[in-house]
């Protein structure tokens, strides 16, 4: 893990210290975590802002660390109210089991879901000083830029200072939950109560790191809960979540408000009243300033109705027993509180149902922001407000039902430990294989002149994040607000399609990256004008001159043909592979290849899990994407099951991508492809 995030341990734990004058060392060190990756983080987005280079955090961050070093020895403040909880075994075991999960993802190597690739390019155009598209392209991005500039700074390849940084703040959300839990005296209900639901466990497997790391905000405000509202503190922190992510202010916002709200009847002293309009001023000044970025677009709802049943879903066990707690405990004002909290959140869900309209810029841009709030909006409250309920029954005599409510959690915990530590076979889930990571370290590697452009597919698998300083690409990922005013992306696009080497030439495109995941692969192979120079994994790295070798392409049929979890992102289909592939998972099955006057025919395989397949006299395992190539002389390929299959949970079900949620490792054959010589 990248030793730069350990200059934000003693700001963290200043900051702990300061704002929770009642907790032990104990706890400050659960808080320890999230206050300082919050600090580091809004640091590297201000730099970002003010236009600092990167060793300008470096500076900032040994600042924060000798001012939090004097603070913590000085101790302006030492008197300490003891308000210290009885945490007892199952605290510590819950928080344990908690911090495995969050975790137990780095197994991967590289994050799953598809954000992660944009963030990637990001980072690495952060060493050119902003989000600005390089040639071919021109533009840029618009994105808070705290968490990409802070990846950046950690210093390594892209996309692993991106998974690290992401699963770090994820931890530390967590540990700030847990410690807030035991500051409520709730004990281990609370973190207990973060297991019952996939929520935030969801968005961070689906590499929403941001969204996920801008709610280390809502534990500042949590930590002041039984106190007033200190302002000055909470400025800074809107300040940093707001470099972080809009969601988290959103959040804040409306935990904020669901707090002054039920405190309607106190009055705000003169000191309060500053800074509130100073920052009631500040979020009108952003708002408005990022109005015209939306004033063209429409309201955006890609998952539909978010309070509806993706809630339900992603909430599992806790809404229910939330709904029961917040009866139980209605005249409670903690209670209240988080129950306004939620229903303000739940509010802003409606949105979705304004999808397509236009000309109602600040719901466009929220609706750009909470497109999928079931994942990250109602998690956190209704953990709380469950876990203040259960913290009143006697932990000493414990009932049924908090027996009940335990062992469920630790059913829950198990069964998504062990679903977790299946993915770790599936590489063929990973958006960007091992194959691809190979070709990206190669073209890395490579001594290409200044003005090499590389055609890459337009999709999350082909978007190249190694030194865009250098390198020239065809596209670029759609992250945040994509504010792109020349692209060539569609030209050559379409002069691949239809073999035409001028019109290339004219663009400046040497080289092309394709996957099979895609369809350019299948272009490139009809054509006599692209030469393999490199393969792995199935993904390939073409230089555009003449191999006098071209393909054709066969559909592999069989008794069961499955869904291909990537039709939805083809809309092309040049030699009618149709959208169902062979999936075997046990036996033999042969392939008749009597195809004398090709050079060779190849076989395009995706391996489900790690499994074993012998094809004539080649044995291949693994997951993920494998070629097998064979000569002219063979005219059958035998195809045999040497693993035995295993059931396990596929993700691609719950997504809608698969056809099923339990399903059986195998190998999905995608094509059979005959190459002729000229």
């Amino acid at each position: 893990m990248p030793i730069g995030l350990l200059l934000a341990l003693f700001p963290g734990l200043a900051i702990a210290k300061t704002l929770d004058k009642s907790g032990d060392l104990a706890r400050h060190l659960l808080l320890t975590p999230a206050f300082g990756m919050l600090a580091l983080l809004g640091i590297s987005g201000i730099c970002f802002i003010l236009e600092l280079d990167l060793t300008a955090i470096t500076a900032c961050a040994v600042i924060a660390n000798l001012a939090a070093i004097v603070s913590i020895r000085t101790e302006v403040q030492p008197h300490k109210i003891s308000n210290t909880t009885n945490r007892g075994l199952w605290f510590w075991i819950f928080t344990f089991i908690a911090l495995i999960l969050a975790v137990q993802p780095l197994m991967y190597q590289r994050p799953m879901g598809v954000d992660w690739v944009g963030f990637s390019v990001l980072a690495d155009s952060v060493s050119s000083g902003s989000f600005r598209l390089e040639h071919p392209s021109s533009g840029n991005w618009v994105y808070p830029p705290a968490f990409p500039t802070l990846a950046a700074w950690l210093d390594g390849d892209a996309y692993e200072t991106i998974f690290y940084l992401g699963t770090v703040c994820f931890a530390s959300l967590l540990l700030g939950i847990a410690a807030i839990g035991d500051k409520l005296g709730c004990s281990h209900w609370v973190i207990m109560s973060m297991m019952l639901a996939p929520a935030l466990f969801a968005k961070n497997l689906d590499s929403g790191y941001p969204t996920i790391a801008s709610q280390l905000g809502i534990v500042v405000v949590l930590t002041m809960f039984g106190h007033r509202l200190n302002w000055n503190i909470l400025g800074f922190t809107i300040v940093f979540v707001s470099v972080i992510h809009p969601t988290g202010l959103i959040y804040m916002s409306t935990l904020i408000l669901a707090k002054l709200l039920v405190d309607k009847g106190r009055k705000f002293t003169i000191n309060e009243k500053i800074p509130i309009v100073i920052l009631t001023l500040s979020f009108s000044v952003v708002t408005i300033s990022l109005i015209p970025l939306f004033s063209t677009k429409a309201i955006f709802s890609e998952y539909g109705w978010q309070g509806g049943s993706p809630l339900i879903v992603y909430s599992g066990l806790l809404l229910p027993l939330a709904i029961w707690s917040s009866w139980s405990l209605r005249k409670e004002q903690l209670t209240q509180i988080l129950v306004v909290w939620f229903s303000l959140n739940w509010i802003l869900s409606f949105i979705s149902f304004l999808d397509g309209i236009s000309g109602l810029p600040v719901v466009s841009m929220l609706s750009y922001t909470l497109y999928s709030m079931s994942m990250h909006a109602f998690h956190i409250p209704l953990a709380v407000i469950v876990g203040l309920k259960f913290s009143k029954f006697d932990i000493t005599t414990p009932s049924v039902i908090t027996k009940a409510i335990m062992i469920a959690a630790l059913i829950f915990s198990g069964v998504a430990h062990n679903s977790l530590t299946q993915l770790e076979d599936h590489d063929e889930l990973h958006v960007i294989s091992n194959g691809d990571i190979s070709l990206f370290n190669y073209i890395n590697k490579m001594e290409l002149a200044s003005n090499t452009v590389i055609y890459v597919e337009n999709e999350h698998w082909g978007h190249f994040f190694y030194g865009l300083d250098r390198v020239g690409v065809t596209a670029v990922p759609s992250v945040g607000i994509l504010k792109q005013e020349k692209s060539i992306q569609n030209l050559a696009t379409s002069a691949i399609i239809h073999d035409n080497i001028t019109k290339l030439s004219d663009l400046g495109i040497t080289y092309a990256i394709a996957s099979p995941k895609g369809i350019i692969m299948q272009y490139i192979h009809k054509s006599i004008h692209w030469k393999q120079i490199y393969s792995s994994g199935g993904s390939s790295l073409y230089a555009l001159e003449d191999d006098s070798v071209v393909s054709s392409f066969l559909p592999v049929l069989g008794e069961e043909m499955r869904i291909d979890p990537w039709k939805d992102l083809r809309d092309l289909d040049p030699f009618d592979l149709g959208e169902t592939r062979l999936y075997i998972s046990e036996g033999t099955h042969n392939i008749p290849t009597n195809y004398s006057e090709s050079n060779e025919v190849c076989l395009m395989t995706e391996f489900i899990g790690k499994v074993s397949l012998k094809i004539n006299d080649i044995i291949k395992k693994g997951s993920g994407w494998h070629e097998f190539c064979f000569d002219s002389n063979t005219t059958n390929l035998e195809l045999t099951m040497i693993s035995e299959y295993e059931y396990w949970v596929n993700p691609l079900g719950a997504s809608g991508r698969g056809d099923k949620f339990f399903d059986k490792t195998g190998v999905r054959i995608h094509w059979l492809e005959v190459r002729h010589g000229y």
